[in-house]
């Protein structure tokens, strides 16, 4: 089947398929409606069964002749089992089902923790869970007979499972953080109800819900579905960046947050005391998830970390400089805000203004409170990024990460600077020229004096480092070639120990034929020599082929 073909067959019969299980679910929840919530059978009923058995029928038809007639291509056929559309089908797929039905579950259960109050049955939720379990258990069982025979069916089953973690692993975290700050609020300190109804209110029950729902879900799809599966790029992507790196953000904010409060608190001011701590009901319950979160994936990263080679570890790089970028930033705010608080007294002492008593209180909480939390978490992570470069080299200083941070910092400072001259030279030469120089030319480019005097150090800090790396040759490395090894059983050990010299990955293609011979036991002299002659090929495109007991090197282009 052409590609063409593979892409019209499978788009028309996932539309078929929504419209038949649409279909369904109409009928379902009519049928709810009236043996349940005994409601009539009136003209919106009649008029909902007739698109029902519409949507049923059509759908439904249209489903099972396009869906036969790609069963029939797919049955005897490896290449059409791994072909990625199909691949791409399944897994989106069981992602729809899997999400619209997990929703519909939430609100199934709220109402069963409300008691079971016929009136408020979720007919609708009912029908739409009912339909996508079906739908989910059936591809499921479609994908599992048939597995992952190539590397892009792996990558889009991946996909699917880690999304589906990360969505319940956020849905449980936000059903504890809101179900613990409805307690909190509940509490009779606040000088009167801040939450009405009492605790046991419906958010309360959503927010249960949602705990057990969120809960399930990520177990089974990171503790069952993922299991084992350490040889993932996008595993390392799922700890790093979506675990690890959001834990990190969600927890660092609340804490800002929280000292930017207690410090405006202890400088004193006009604060009602009754209910100026109720952010303490969603702060303390996000920080204390959110460690939990960075603690446990951290961990499993660390454990991880030995079992796999440098290179596939590149998102815990990536971590570490979106770390730094974080706390840098963090750190630059709060610099900024400092440097205000004494432009805005040398400003207020030339002026004759009157000045609003307590005026700092609010600038100065919020500027301890960036620097409390950015000047430990730049230093830590910097330093961390200071260290892996000492001991990776000029091939780490080289590393796109480190490239673009480093780009990205110096682009932004430059702007910054080239932003602050204009308006602060727009401003004294207005002044000059209208002559009225004086208190309120200096309050105009305030924060651009605050934003130039902050921008400068960080801009010549990191433009050393550049031309640090830059006289070492990062910039000036062999441009990586794109190898791949077809071999005719599975080989990860050998792939394994050319990817640990080579530095970078290496696409594995099995031959599906009978093989001449198995895997050659190579020694590492002999793999140093392999890695020699793939660095010498010609070309960025090198094919490794497994033959006659040794592994030639072919390089090829497109």
């Amino acid at each position: 089947m052409s590609t063409v073909k593979r892409v019209f067959f499978y788009t028309v019969s996932f539309v078929a398929l929504g419209v038949c299980a649409g279909g369904v679910g109409l009928l379902l929840s009519l049928c709810f409606d009236i043996v349940i919530k005994g409601e009539a059978w009136e003209g919106f009923a009649r008029g909902q069964l007739s698109l029902g058995l519409a949507m049923l029928v059509t759908g439904g038809v249209l489903w099972f002749l396009f869906w036969r007639a790609v069963q029939r291509q797919v049955s005897g056929n490896p290449a059409e089992i791994g072909a990625g559309i199909r691949k791409l089908f399944l897994n989106l797929t069981l992602g729809v089902a899997a999400l619209a039905g997990l929703t519909s579950a939430a609100e199934f259960l709220r109402w069963l923790i409300r008691g079971v109050p016929v009136d408020l049955f979720p007919s609708a939720g009912l029908s739409i869970l009912i339909v996508t379990v079906g739908i989910w258990y059936y591809h499921w069982r479609v994908e599992e007979r048939e597995g992952q025979p190539s590397s892009t069916a792996k990558t889009l089953k991946r996909w699917y499972i880690y999304v589906l973690s990360g969505f319940g692993l956020v849905s449980l975290a936000d059903g504890v953080i809101e179900m613990v700050n409805s307690a909190i609020l509940c509490l009779p300190v606040w000088g009167g109800d801040v939450i009405s109804g009492g605790f046991w209110n419906n958010q309360v029950q959503w927010n249960l819900s949602w705990i057990l729902i969120g809960g399930i879900t990520w177990w089974f799809y990171w503790f069952y579905m993922a299991k084992g599966d350490y040889d993932s790029t996008l595993r390392q992507v799922y700890l790093y960046l979506l675990a690890i790196l959001g834990g990190a953000l969600a927890g660092l904010s609340a804490l800002t947050v929280f000292l930017f409060h207690i410090l405006r608190f202890a400088f004193g001011g006009t604060i009602a005391a009754d209910r100026y701590f109720t952010f303490l009901g969603w702060v303390v319950p996000t920080v204390i998830v959110a460690a939990a979160i960075w603690t446990y994936h951290q961990k499993a990263a660390q454990k991880e970390a030995a079992r796999l080679h440098e290179q596939r570890l590149s998102a815990r790089r990536v971590y570490l400089y979106l770390m730094s970028f974080l706390g840098l930033g963090t750190l630059i705010g709060g610099l900024v805000t400092l440097l205000g608080i004494f432009v805005e007294l040398c400003i207020n002492a030339a002026s004759s203004e009157v000045v609003a008593p307590g005026w700092w209180r609010t600038e100065l909480s919020l500027c301890l409170a960036l620097l409390i939390v950015g000047i430990p978490l730049w230093f830590y992570y910097w330093r961390r990024v200071l260290k892996m470069a000492a001991e990776g080299g000029v091939v780490e200083r080289g590393a796109m990460s480190r490239r673009i941070f480093l780009y990205a910092v110096l682009g932004i400072a430059i702007i910054a600077l080239v932003t602050d001259l204009v308006i602060i030279v727009y401003q004294v030469l207005n002044g000059l020229l209208q002559g009225t120089f004086g208190v309120n030319v200096w309050r105009n480019m305030r924060w651009s004096l605050q934003t130039l005097l902050v921008s400068l150090p960080v801009f010549i800090y990191h433009w050393r480092i550049l031309r640090r790396d830059q006289r070492l040759g990062a910039e000036e490395l062999p441009l990586k070639k794109t190898v791949t090894l077809l071999a005719g059983e599975p080989a990860e050990d050998l792939v394994h120990r050319i990817e640990g010299k080579l530095g970078s990955r290496l696409q594995l293609l099995t031959y599906l034929g009978q093989a001449p011979e198995g895997i050659p036991d190579l020694s590492d002299e002999e793999i140093d020599s392999l890695i020699s002659d793939i660095q010498e090929a010609p070309g960025s495109k090198v094919m490794l082929v497994v033959a006659g007991g040794r592994i030639m090197v072919l390089p090829y282009q497109d």
